[in-house]
């Protein structure tokens, strides 16, 4: 495929054209492409993906394949989740895509795919704004809409893939309505203190995974995921390698995390070290009492009595609540709530970005930036004093 480079705010696509017959090669051809505003970085990703798929199409003068006049968004949906989606998604993004296809398809399946036009797409967001949660009974939210597009683009980004499109015709039908997205839940440093404290009168399994994630950022599901191979006292790191999943009607899933940052090693204090260590001890008797076995450095950390799968999420999810609601601490936080306060946490500490990144095992630096921004509004108003002191202004 055609390669892409970045060129300031563009973007350069290059294909190379092979060598002539005299063995010389054949000068590249390039074409500079500018990515609407307001995508994501995945979706900006995407999109210039497509972009150089079409450009190295026609470079090379080959027609798309023959496009099924008759096929409808319905039976190509059809047949992407039989031959294309089992291979592509986690079973996970699967799960949810099959949602977001069950929103659309009464109102989109029978159109063919050629006759799709983005008024269609406004369309239906504007409906689905109109619907109600079946559970909840409010309207859906933004994102869920969000993702009804996110599934619909990714669907027509293959068809256009595999011939049967010139273009996709989904994008830039969304935008964003109503109020700016909350700022992520997160306990400032009093608040952590009292959580750190209530901890300490829970039973040692919940008090280790919780304290786990505020001192390194981890997820919830990375957390479940660890085993004790994956510890070295020595070096005081944790190797996160693998992630927990748990999907709707299957057994639980053990899978690698989704991309190469996601893998990465994280740090701990002596006095976490001496928890792991108590926490070992614990569940040495454990094994022993229930398997009726020694514990291996191949065992999860978190494990599910008398079995070598490792505890669902979940659980811990429900446990946190309980947690709150005992000891008097907001109840809008949640598991998710620890990994960006140990961010925020470590932002304000004075850590760089990248450093944070590297850490929680964001893919790009843009995203760390983009969730806490409002941890850098400290930071901002110093540079600020630094500038006006030292102009005298």
């Amino acid at each position: 495929m055609a390669s892409i480079r970045k060129r300031g705010n563009s973007y350069l696509l290059v294909v190379s054209m092979g060598y002539d017959f005299d063995g010389k090669r054949r000068k590249p051809q390039q074409k500079t492409v500018h990515p609407p505003d307001g995508l994501t970085p995945k979706a900006k990703e995407k999109w210039l993906e497509e972009e150089a798929a079409l450009f190295e199409r026609q470079c090379r003068n080959e027609p798309l394949k023959a496009v099924d006049k008759t096929i409808t968004l319905a039976a190509y949906t059809e047949m992407w989740l039989r031959e294309i989606a089992p291979n592509k998604l986690a079973k996970s993004t699967l799960a949810r895509d099959k949602q977001d296809i069950d929103r659309f398809m009464p109102r989109l399946g029978g159109y063919k795919l050629t006759d799709l036009k983005p008024e269609h797409f406004r369309n239906l967001y504007a409906e689905l704004r109109k619907q109600k949660n079946s559970v909840t009974g409010k309207p859906l939210s933004e994102c869920t809409i969000e993702g009804v597009h996110a599934c619909l683009c990714g669907i027509l980004s293959d068809a256009m893939e595999g011939g049967f499109l010139s273009h996709n015709p989904a994008w830039r039908t969304y935008k964003y309505t109503g109020k700016k997205k909350k700022k992520q839940n997160v306990a400032d440093e009093e608040t952590t203190q009292k959580l750190i404290a209530a901890l300490d009168e829970e039973s040692i399994k919940y008090e280790t995974y919780f304290k786990l994630i505020i001192a390194t950022g981890m997820r919830r599901g990375e957390c479940c995921g660890l085993k004790w191979c994956d510890v070295n006292f020595k070096e005081k790191s944790i190797h996160i390698c693998r992630n927990v999943v748990k999907v709707t009607g299957e057994e639980i899933i053990v899978k690698e995390p989704k991309t190469a940052s996601g893998e990465r090693y994280v740090y701990f204090s002596a006095e976490m070290a001496s928890l792991l260590k108590e926490y070992r001890k614990f569940c040495q008797q454990e094994t022993e009492t229930y398997d009726e076995r020694e514990l291996t450095p191949d065992d999860y950390i978190f494990r599910r009595h008398g079995m070598e799968l490792p505890m669902m999420p979940s659980s811990f999810t429900w446990r946190f609540k309980l947690i709150l609601k005992k000891h008097g601490l907001p109840e809008n936080l949640n598991v998710h709530s620890l990994r960006h306060t140990a961010a925020s946490l470590m932002i304000a500490g004075g850590a760089d970005v990248a450093t944070v990144s590297g850490l929680l095992g964001h893919s790009q630096v843009s995203t760390t930036l983009d969730i806490y921004t409002h941890a850098f509004d400290d930071k901002k108003k110093a540079a600020s004093a630094v500038l006006q002191e030292s102009l005298d202004i």
